[in-house]
Formats: C-alpha cells, structure tokens, sequence
C-alpha cells in the first residue's frame, strides 16, 4: 500500500542521495559522514507515517466464495463442515496444543474452500518481514520440538478481481513455497465415487463410512491440485528437511503447516493476528502468533511458471495438497484445516524484525541480502530493505537504513 505521500518521501531521499554524491571533492569517510549527517536530520520526516495510511477496517476474510470438501472424516460433521469457521479471527492455543474450536475441514486431496476480502490485500513491501497475508490453521508441534510438526498442508492460490465484478472469475495465482516446482507430473487428478464397496473412495479402512463422503457429492467426481512431496507431507510427523535441530525453517508458502498462538491478555484481536511470524526461521517469531504468512510476490502463473506481478488479491483458495489415509493407527484422512485468514498490519521500511525499532540485528539482514544495483533480491525478507523500490538492494537503500536507524528499544 504507498500513498502518494510516500512516493514523495522515496522521491525526496534519493534526490539527497543523489545530491550528496556529487560531492566530489569531499573524500570517501567524510562524504560518508556528511551524507549520514543529512539523511539522519531527515529522520523525522521518513519516518512520518500520513493519515491516509490507515489500515482495513476488517482485515480478516469476510465471506466465503464456494467450499468443496473432497471425501473425509469430518465433512459431515457440523463442528468442522461450516465454512464460515475460516472467516473472522482465530482461535489459538498453544504450539504443542492447537484449539479446534473454529476449523473447518477441506477434507482429502483436493478439497478447497475459497474466500473473499471485503477489500483488496495488496502487495506492500513495507509490510513486516516483506509479508501480506496469513493462513491459520491447527497444526501444532509434536513434543514440542519446532521441526516436527502434526502438518496437513494445503496449496495457496489467490486471484485479483481484475474486472471488479465481485466475482471470483479471473486467473488464479499459485504460491509454490518451497515444495511445488514446474512439473507436471505434480499436478494430480482425483477421481473419487460413492460406492464403498470399492476402493476408490472411500477406502476400504476403518472406520470409512457413508459419512465420509460431502453432502451433496454422488456418483463419481474429481479434484485436482499439486501433491505436495509423499515424501515429506504424506506423513503422521513433517519434519524439517534441513533436520530436526535445525534453525533455518525448510518448509514455507503453505497453509496449516504452522501452529496458531492464543491472543495474548489484554491484546487486540485485529493487532496481534495481523502479525506475521518469519517463515524462514525456526519457531514462532516473538511477538507474533504463529500462522503462515506469504508473500504476494511469490505467486507464479502456473500457465508460464513466471512471476505474476499481482498488485495485491481479492480472493484466496486453500486446497488439500496431500493425500494419505492413516490405517494403523486409523486416525483417518490428512486434511488440511482452516482457521481464518489475515490481511498483515502495516510495517516500516528497515524493520525486518517487526520489533518496533531499526537496529544492529536488522543490519545483519541488510549485510545477508546487499547485492548491489545489478544483483535483483528475493521477495520476503529482503524487500523490507528496497526503501526505492527498484528490485535491488543497493547504496542508496544502505544510505536509506541509515537514515531510519533508532537503534535498539528506541
């Protein structure tokens, strides 16, 4: 989201940029230390925040679009078949204990819900960690360790009402994560049927019934995503690929792969779960309630694999993306569950950590994604630090952290 305001205030930076580098005459340190001396008088003026920058009244999706639950344990059962469940807030408990008090069941491989945003969830870099939304569902980790996880991961689409019709009639987007590569062997067809004496589906494992099957469905019928690796996520634990004591977070861009957090006493609903945790690191961010937060940058067009360069989205689709019956234990079907999704609350330019200061430890994210002004950067983290927008992450947007360092608490 930039107003106008804002693109006088990038404007205005690197015209002083600019200025200050014509002075030739001054050697290397000195002009250094002016530059720094000018843009550190400036601070107020950058770090000014206008009016009009007031985020959604409700940043939380606000209707649902359409629900297909594919055949599962639970699509019959009111506690998790309301689709409404996913809109609103979440409700969360603890890592290791999830609260399924408002989850709704996409069922089996396949299943999906779609919901809409009573206003447009747009791509702001500025945003905490580069982030723009984020999925809750009801994963949780198993003995407590952060790179073992109960996960029942689903796909992320989204789609921009590009003909502002209301409808969800557009091209839809997909967020890849880390699991989802161009092929096509990874997009699969399931075909499924009402008829329990074969083992299409339902399968012939306990305690398979009649009631798995989604009202309304009979006969034969399909569902379609990616199946996200059998490997990693067809599995009772999803464990971390770089290791189960690792700290730099392996799997990332799907929805219920994280646990959801209980709002904190005394804390706002809309404030606290429109924070987004840092997926690219182990554990749940401080501060922030867990969830599964992504990038809009990160959408491809699944026709070309190339970027989509979505301004924002109107409408998000989570899909079930694995497929796997557990019969010993028979704890039943993977499924992914849905608990609400957010819009991320605003942040600042040079905040990686979403902490309220800019410091020392956001300077060593600048030093790990500095790459100058040929070198383009990735999406989330590191266009927290493009304070020019230019897709790169060069002298001018080191000059520009300077110029908004407070150093820690401040």
């Amino acid at each position: 989201m930039h107003s106008g305001w804002e693109e006088r205030r990038r404007a205005w930076l690197l015209a002083i940029v600019s200025a200050a580098a014509t002075l030739g005459a001054i050697g290397g340190y000195m002009k250094h230390a002016v530059l720094v001396a000018i843009l550190g008088a400036l601070a107020a003026f950058a770090h000014a925040v206008p009016a009009d920058r007031a985020d959604p009244e409700n940043p939380f999706a606000t209707s649902v679009v359409s629900f297909d639950p594919a055949p599962g344990q639970w699509v019959n059962e009111p506690l998790y078949s309301d689709a409404t469940r996913a809109l609103g807030w979440p409700y969360g408990d603890t890592p290791s204990q999830p609260n399924n008090d408002s989850l709704v069941s996409l069922g089996g491989f396949g299943g999906s819900i779609t919901l809409a945003f009573d206003h447009t969830v747009l791509d702001d870099p500025a945003n905490p960690f580069g982030l723009d939304a984020i999925v809750y569902g009801n994963s949780f980790w198993v003995t407590g360790n952060p790179n073992r996880r109960w996960a029942e991961c689903g796909v992320i689409e989204i789609s921009r009402d590009s003909d502002a019709n209301g409808l969800a009639d557009n091209p839809w987007y997909v967020i890849p994560g880390t699991h989802i590569a161009q092929s096509p062997s990874q997009f699969e067809i399931h075909t499924w049927d009402d008829n329990l004496a074969d083992d299409t589906w339902p399968p012939l494992v306990p305690p398979a019934t009649v009631d798995w099957i989604p009202p309304g469905m009979s006969g034969t019928w399909t569902t379609a995503t990616y199946h996200l690796p059998a490997a990693i996520f067809d599995q009772q634990v999803v464990e971390n690929p770089f290791g189960t004591g690792a700290t730099d977070e392996g799997i990332w861009g799907y929805a219920d792969f994280s646990p959801t957090n209980a709002l904190p006493a005394g804390d706002d609903v809309t404030d606290y779960y429109t924070r987004p945790d840092n997926p690219f690191v182990v554990g749940i961010t401080d501060g922030a309630p867990g969830g599964d937060a992504f990038d809009i940058a990160w959408a491809i067009d699944p026709s070309t694999w190339l970027p989509a360069k979505l301004d924002g989205f109107d409408f998000i689709r989570i899909t079930t993306a694995v497929d796997y019956v557990f019969v010993n234990p028979p704890l039943g079907e993977l499924s992914t569950e849905i608990d609400a999704v957010a819009d991320v609350v605003e942040g600042t330019f040079g905040d990686t950590e979403n902490d309220g200061d800019i410091d020392a430890d956001d300077w060593l994210l600048v030093e790990q994604c500095y790459g100058g002004a040929d070198d383009s950067i990735p999406s989330a983290p590191c266009r927290v630090l493009d304070f020019d927008q230019d897709e790169d992450l060069d002298l001018h947007d080191v000059i520009a952290f300077q110029s908004q360092f407070t150093g820690e608490g401040a």
